[in-house]
């Protein structure tokens, strides 16, 4: 072993970094989202945001979409249901899927917390110049890529 474990610095490693970060914003974005009269987490935006974006999906897809294990995405829409914003209904074609969509009420929950979220990227990243946030999404999806090939 040419270098001492000694000398790792757990500090610099970017799983650390990127965890602890996305811990920090996901804390923050859901204490705003609650401060307004939603409280949802920001998995929950995650689903909302998709289903607005693609229309209705199955819970399948929503979890290979979010990459999210089947038992949480489960849970979470589970919890959308209770609180009105998303419905499940019957898949046509296969009595045994349901497609997940957005109703009324979750229709109008993202006019709110959408531009929470706007407002909370650019207060958080308005110091760090483009070229700098350009950079450090491009590694983070070239990371991604990566640990998705050798799953």
């Amino acid at each position: 072993m040419s270098e001492s474990i000694l000398d790792f610095q757990l500090e610099q490693a970017i799983g650390l970094n990127v965890n602890r970060t996305a811990f920090l914003m996901t804390e923050e974005i859901a204490r705003r989202f609650s401060a307004n009269g939603y409280p949802l987490a920001a998995q929950d935006f995650g689903i909302l945001f998709r289903l607005m974006k693609q229309g209705p999906m199955t819970q399948v897809e929503i979890t290979q979409l979010l990459m999210r294990d089947k038992t949480t995405i489960t849970r979470r829409i589970d919890g959308l249901v209770k609180k009105g914003l998303v419905e499940r209904n019957p898949c046509p074609d296969d009595r045994r899927c349901f497609r997940v969509g957005l109703t009324d009420a979750g229709h109008q929950a993202l006019t709110v917390i959408i531009p929470l979220v706007r407002d909370f990227q650019l207060e958080v990243l308005s110091e760090i110049p483009d070229a700098e946030k350009a950079i450090t999404i491009k590694t983070l999806k070239h990371i991604s890529d990566k640990l998705i090939s050798i799953r």
